[in-house]
């Protein structure tokens, strides 16, 4: 397994000093915002020098032209957001942007600021499973005569998700937000053998909150690597008993699932989480969706 391999030998699970993250996190609704920004500060490590955190808000241009004080709007804008980020790094930058194109922009401005970890913010009535479900038939089968809603193809169209996730190269999050308030219970399912990237997030995530974190590895990809088994158990002893294993003897049911605050998943398993038959996969809570830069 060349990819745990090559995961291991970078991981922060090892006891080395992780590479700082300079994150960019995209909304263009205030709660939105609130809730990514919250997620951005558990992210970052206040023991890593240079760590940073930029907000871009995105509007369209006609709203953006119909504010008589910009700077007013701003302050009531990032009133909250900026005490958030501010927890946990020095460098806080903020921006609006006026646009109508969000994608050209997130990646104009990923690029000025060399950001490493891009995070977008977009609402649940936007990016729903079934949405993106019957969007990835459409393009697996587009040569076929299968046929899809117009509607499905204008919303994601444009709001630009597939074109963002395929033309940026950098590490992306995806975060569907569906009133996220404290982050107490956070389940990670592992269901590719590519998922196994978002370590580096749960153990910062274990740092940096008190939630309880739940891993469902269920593909066992954990207990058939004794390397990765090995690094993952002293995660779990650092994180002072707040990471746990998933005993999948368990059925995973809806009573457990509404009790959750946060989803984190790779991008692959969550793209199988959505087509599988699993009845739970349409009732998640706030979910960030993690695809690896596309050079790793």
């Amino acid at each position: 397994m060349a990819f745990i391999d090559k995961f291991l030998k970078r991981s922060v699970l090892e006891q080395e000093s992780d590479s700082p993250l300079n994150i960019l996190a995209c909304f263009s609704k205030k709660e939105t915002g609130i809730a990514l920004c919250k997620i951005a500060n558990y992210l970052l490590q206040s023991k890593i020098k240079d760590e940073q955190i930029a907000t871009l808000h995105l509007m369209e241009e006609e709203e953006y032209n119909k504010i008589e004080n910009i700077e007013e709007y701003k302050a009531t804008l990032y009133d909250g957001i900026i005490d958030l980020c501010r927890k946990s790094t020095k460098m806080v930058r903020t921006f609006i942007k006026p646009s109508n194109d969000f994608v050209e922009e997130i990646l104009s401005t990923s690029d000025e600021l060399d950001c490493n970890l891009v995070l977008i913010g977009i609402g649940r009535t936007v990016f729903t499973p079934q949405l993106w479900g019957s969007y990835q038939r459409f393009k697996a089968y587009q040569d076929s005569q299968q046929e899809i809603d117009d509607t499905t193809l204008t919303t994601i169209s444009h709001k630009g998700v597939s074109t963002l996730l395929e033309r940026n190269e950098r590490t992306t999050g995806i975060f569907i937000e569906h009133n996220l308030g404290a982050i107490n219970d956070v389940f990670i399912p592992i269901l590719d053998k590519t998922d196994i990237h978002i370590f580096d997030y749960i153990k910062r995530l274990a740092e940096n909150t008190v939630a309880k974190i739940t891993l469902w590895d269920a593909i066992g990809v954990i207990d058939t690597d004794p390397e990765l088994k090995k690094a993952f158990s002293t995660m779990r002893k650092n994180a002072s008993g707040k990471v746990s294993m998933w005993d999948n003897s368990k059925k995973i049911d809806y009573e457990f699932i509404k009790q959750l605050d946060l989803v984190v998943i790779g991008f692959e398993g969550w793209s199988k989480l959505i087509s599988s038959a699993i009845t739970w996969s349409h009732s998640l809570p706030s979910t960030l969706i993690i695809r690896k830069k596309l050079d790793d």
